[in-house]
């Protein structure tokens, strides 16, 4: 009762971070009492953490009912199509990772060590959520996740993430690191350049809210009252989210960001990049045995990034797919996450 008086006299701040490798965007919504919002963002170098910090230590003074949280980037995240820990053992290591089972169905995790930077990262604000991408990919796509057999892909500009569903049941997911395959772009610029001929295409969220920064890598095994990747020890209490529906009254301030022309050279380069990791993720989903594999005919993209067509026209001409691209804003969606936690 008294939680509900309090949304009804203060203004709640939901803070969501967006990390890649040379860029944070800090996105905030101002949700007053009335139904109307104020949305801010803004971007900063990632190395600036000071300034970060800085920056979310302001937004949150401004109530005491703020929620702080962050889009995972662990390269040691992924997702399981079992939610029994026995069974999750053929698909990540249990003992270096936190994790949580969706909807009773399927589960996701993460690094512990991760988690760990996380908090000493974010030591002078806290963090209340850590949110998967495949959570966001779900949520944004909960229309599509309960049809046939389809794959589902988030792109960021450092990441993709991809996963497989079939009438919401998730049977193969991978986050694959674009910077780690940098040489690979570099070189198919340099082959591009050095002739004229076509290229072959053959080929949840933590609850951090009881937890400390810890000093000790074996206090990790500690967090038993993490409650969100969305929730690791109560593996059953997930409740499914809902989609996010915009306000027509919702007031908009924001920094409204320049963004160069598109490069098409780099353009192109990257997309093909993104194209080889699809091409040998979904290869790999037909080959191990331990995913139940059938034949992929249809791809729903998340496109969080200025992406060309190229990616879109690689996989329909080179590997038969029909494709269907959907903008997401991922500071709305991770806000959304944050709010389905506090209902």
């Amino acid at each position: 009762m008294f939680g509900k008086l309090k949304t009804f006299l203060y203004t709640q701040v939901y803070i969501n971070i967006l990390v890649n490798i040379k860029k944070t965007t800090i996105y905030v919504e101002e949700l007053h009492f009335d139904g109307k919002s104020q949305i801010f963002e803004k971007i900063f170098d990632t190395s600036e953490n000071d300034k970060i910090n800085g920056y979310i230590s302001q937004m949150a003074k401004k109530t005491p009912l703020h929620y702080i949280s962050l889009l995972d980037t662990s390269l040691e995240q992924g997702a399981t199509p079992t939610c029994s820990s026995q069974d999750m053992t053929q698909f990540c290591d249990l003992g270096a990772s936190k994790h949580v089972c969706y909807s009773k169905q399927w589960g996701y995790y993460t690094s512990k060590l991760d988690v760990l930077e996380y908090q000493k990262r974010y030591a002078k604000v806290g963090l209340d959520y850590i949110f998967s991408p495949f959570l966001l990919l779900n949520n944004f796509f909960k229309d599509k996740i309960d049809e046939d057999l389809s794959l589902f892909i988030l792109v960021q500009n450092d990441f993709l993430s991809l996963c497989v569903f079939n009438h919401s049941a998730l049977l193969f997911a991978k986050h694959l690191d674009m910077d780690n395959q940098n040489e690979f772009q570099d070189d198919l610029l340099m082959e591009e350049h050095s002739d004229d001929e076509d290229l072959s295409l053959d080929d949840v969220g933590i609850n951090l809210e009881d937890v400390n920064v810890i000093d000790d890598i074996d206090s990790l095994d500690d967090f038993d009252d993490i409650e969100d990747l969305a929730t690791f020890d109560e593996m059953d209490e997930v409740d499914e989210m809902d989609e996010f529906s915009e306000d027509d009254s919702q007031e908009v301030e924001d920094v409204t960001v320049t963004q160069p022309p598109l490069d098409e050279e780099n353009g192109f380069g990257e997309d093909y990049h993104r194209f080889s990791l699809i091409q040998s993720a979904i290869k790999d989903f037909y080959l191990d045995e331990k995913f139940e594999s059938d034949f992929v005919q249809k791809v729903y993209i998340a496109n969080a990034v200025r992406m060309s067509n190229e990616l879109k026209k690689f996989l329909e001409e080179e590997m038969y797919l029909s494709v269907i691209v959907r903008k997401i804003n991922l500071g709305t969606e991770l806000c959304e996450a944050a709010k389905a936690e506090k209902r």
